[in-house]
């Protein structure tokens, strides 16, 4: 046995005890869990030097497998427990740097005793006895069973003795009884201890024709309620659980967005919203064993979550520049806005406006999702707004790349809540976020992607749509787009871009590892090379002109900008530092970017330098998704010209102006293209159910369909620069509704 000395590193106001792994600031001990302590020493130890991640996984993890999401949480963790110095930076596509100015210093331990030695002897009782320091010592290690390296703190230990006593014999009858009945209270209290909500869970798919996108279970859970998308049709049915009989309750229409469903508290009724092509979203009510659908309200943007006595609702509204919470009564009369914040301020309600908010059991809160931007990222969480004043604070630190939607169990505890974790990709998983402490874990953890989510009132089962897109890129002769032929084969290709190079070579998305990255084809070779890596969700690839380099949206920097690449994948290069950058469309001349983002809460299209620095505005009006003409006169975009107006297709001229409106925007999946000829405007539509490219004429006539495919959804393309060729990306997209009980208890 020895005594340590304890070694100690020293950063600003901040000391770490390496020996009790404790972090102090100012005296005080900073409560971090022991995972995020390490991470800390690992950079600690290799200050100034870039740690990589994988690095780090290896050291922290060396046994486990584990996901990167892990690794982020923990420097999100140390970050937010340092406050707003920058002693950590964050080093694109590699890892971590530990930046801040260290001091290193030894303190002697006097109070910590470290045994070397392991001992297994019994416990042995001897005649009262003094002992001196050394004995005490000897004799403890007798009464304990040590492992190797433990520390035991020895207190108080001076001139006292320590003393054993021999119990008397009379003693032990009464002592074994009162230890059984201590252990067999301790095991049944452990037995019967109230566990977590779905700590462990139970899967069952309870639908498999792959065309149920919205979904709602009974608050008794005895129907399921799901909307079927088939051949561009929407229809609510009803399904009795037990016997798994179906009834049609409401009719299929062409319906562009059906946003979801909502049963009453006593069941008698279904509450849905959905929207027609360019027109407001509407709030209607229908029996739940069928009848006549009621209209109660225009303008909803999201479904309805009701008051635990179902005389209110509530929903998410969209106005110009603005989301609030709007309550009302269960008629659609008597609203008023609960909250509201505007799209350009630092936290914004709603930030998926057909995302609905939650009403606690209790009718005081409702729970909602929020957007916040800080000066180091952008995130989404919840938060709780009363529903007497409509304050609003944190239901929880928990920071996800995106919220879904969510419900309160029944006993207020907590909410279940599909959600997307920081720099792990799109997909949701369902999380349970407890109150009002706020910690969340994860539910499932898989490859699925949950989105809709609903609750029965014992708060034991679940129900959610499980969604997943695949799909491969094609290519064609653009004069003969019957002859397509697949180019690749790994299920997961452009899904969020593909575009083409000069050279002939195509650049497109493929999610993996919890990332989004961008690859380069040969369609020749077909030999696929990654140019990103270990840098969050890069998408919306545009290669520049003369071949150089590609723009895209990155999340690296923890919020959505635009970065450059070369063309090979090297000199990452991030060119702006807005809010929402998306949609980068090149100059012919490859020296600007034409782009949107959001400036004072509305959605402008700017163009930066290909080298960065200050973007300039092209137009005051609210536009989006510009897509640059290849003579670089005209810049195609979305206007609306009223808040309650149609989308149109617009033009504006390409130094900035009035949008010159063309025609009624119609359905489309990806990004509309200008065609090679500049005659047109192409876009990828699904009409009557089939995925198709369809041309807009500038002159405002009707459409006209290039290609004639199968059904499937076409959900990017491009053509390449002589014209000659097509590339698309299509797919399937398929969507279950998923039955999960909680097997915990």
């Amino acid at each position: 046995m020895s005594m340590q000395n304890r070694h100690s590193y020293e950063f600003g106001p901040f000391r770490i005890d390496t020996l009790n792994r404790q972090l102090w600031r100012d005296g005080k001990v900073v409560p971090l869990k022991a995972k995020a302590v390490d991470t800390l020493l690992l950079l600690i130890d290799r200050r100034g030097d870039v740690v990589e991640k994988d690095d780090l996984m290896k050291s922290l993890w060396p046994d486990s497998f584990v996901e990167e999401s892990n690794l982020t949480q923990n420097i999100y963790t140390l970050r937010k427990a340092l406050g707003s110095e920058h002693y950590i930076e964050t080093v694109p596509r590699r890892g971590y740097r530990f930046v801040g100015e260290v001091r290193e210093g030894q303190e002697p331990a006097a109070d910590i005793l470290v045994i070397k030695e392991r001992t297994r002897t019994s416990i042995s009782y001897e005649e009262q006895s003094s002992s001196s320091p050394a004995e005490t010592i000897r004799q403890s290690q007798q009464v304990i069973d040590v492992l190797p390296q433990s520390t035991l703190p020895i207190r108080h230990l001076g001139e006292s003795s320590l003393t054993v006593r021999r119990a008397h014999w009379r003693w032990w009858p009464l002592a074994l009884i009162i230890g059984l009945i201590v252990v067999g209270l301790l095991i049944v209290t452990r037995f019967w201890r109230a566990r977590p909500p779905f700590e462990k869970v139970q899967l069952t798919r309870f639908t498999t024709t792959g065309k149920a996108i919205k979904a709602a279970i009974s608050p008794d859970g005895r129907y399921l309620a799901y909307v079927v998308d088939d051949a561009g049709e929407k229809s609510v049915w009803l399904r009795q659980v037990v016997t798994g009989k179906d009834l049609l309750i409401v009719p299929p229409a062409h319906i562009e967005f059906f946003y979801g469903l909502t049963f009453s508290h006593d069941g008698n009724y279904i509450y849905y919203v959905n929207q027609e092509m360019n027109h407001l979203g509407m709030l209607f009510q229908v029996p739940s064993l069928g009848g006549t659908s009621t209209k109660l309200a225009e303008d909803v943007d999201s479904p309805v979550t009701l008051s635990p006595d179902d005389k209110r609702l509530a929903f998410i509204r969209g106005s110009p520049g603005e989301r609030s919470i709007t309550v009302a009564n269960v008629d659609g009369t008597g609203e008023r806005k609960l909250a509201s914040t505007s799209q350009g301020s630092s936290l914004r309600i709603g930030p998926t406006w057909t995302i609905p908010p939650a009403w606690s059991p209790d009718g005081n809160t409702i729970a909602c999702a929020v957007a916040a931007t800080t000066t180091e990222d952008e995130y989404q969480t919840i938060w709780a707004f009363q529903i007497d004043n409509g304050a609003g604070r944190s239901l929880t630190s928990r920071r996800w790349q995106a919220v879904g939607r969510m419900e309160w169990l029944e006993d207020g505890s907590g909410l279940v809540v599909t959600a997307a974790e920081q720099d792990a990709g799109p997909a949701q998983q369902i999380w349970y976020v407890a109150y009002p402490d706020g910690t969340a874990r994860k539910v499932t953890n898989d490859l699925s992607d949950y989105r809709d989510l609903s609750l029965t009132a014992n708060g034991k089962t679940l129900i959610a749509v499980q969604s997943e897109r695949r799909a491969n890129i094609w290519i064609a002769p653009a004069t003969d787009t019957s002859r397509a032929r697949q180019l690749t084969v790994t299920n997961y290709d452009g899904l969020d871009g593909v575009s083409w190079a000069p050279d002939g070579k195509i650049v497109y998305t493929l999610p993996g590892a919890g990332e989004l990255n961008l690859w380069l084809v040969d369609p020749v070779e077909n030999s696929p090379r990654q140019l990103t890596a270990h840098a969050g969700l890069n998408q919306q690839p545009a290669v520049s002109p003369d071949g150089r380099y590609i723009v895209f949206v990155s999340n690296r920097s923890g919020s959505q900008h635009l970065w450059r690449i070369d063309v090979d994948g090297t000199h990452p290069q991030e060119l702006t530092h807005g809010t929402d950058e998306s949609d980068p469309s090149f100059t012919p001349d490859s020296l600007w970017v034409v782009f949107r983002s959001s400036v004072a809460g509305r959605w402008r299209i700017l163009r930066v330098s290909i080298n960065g620095g200050e973007p300039v505005p092209l137009s005051e009006k609210a536009c989006g998704y510009p897509s640059m003409s290849r003579d670089g006169t005209r810049i195609a975009v979305v206007y609306r010209p009223t808040p309650a107006g149609l989308n149109q297709f617009a033009i504006i001229p390409s130094a900035g102006g009035e949008p010159q409106l063309i025609r009624e925007l119609p359905a489309h999946y990806g990004r509309f293209r200008w065609t090679p000829d500049g005659s047109a405007l192409a876009y990828a539509a699904k009409q009557e159910g089939t995925g198709n490219i369809w041309i807009q004429p500038l002159d405002g006539g009707a459409p006209k369909q290039l290609t004639q495919w199968n059904a499937n959804p076409v959900f990017s393309f491009d053509w390449s620069r002589d014209g000659k060729w097509l590339a698309y990306t299509s797919g399937t997209l398929v969507s279950d509704v998923v039955l999960i009980t909680d097997a915990s208890h």
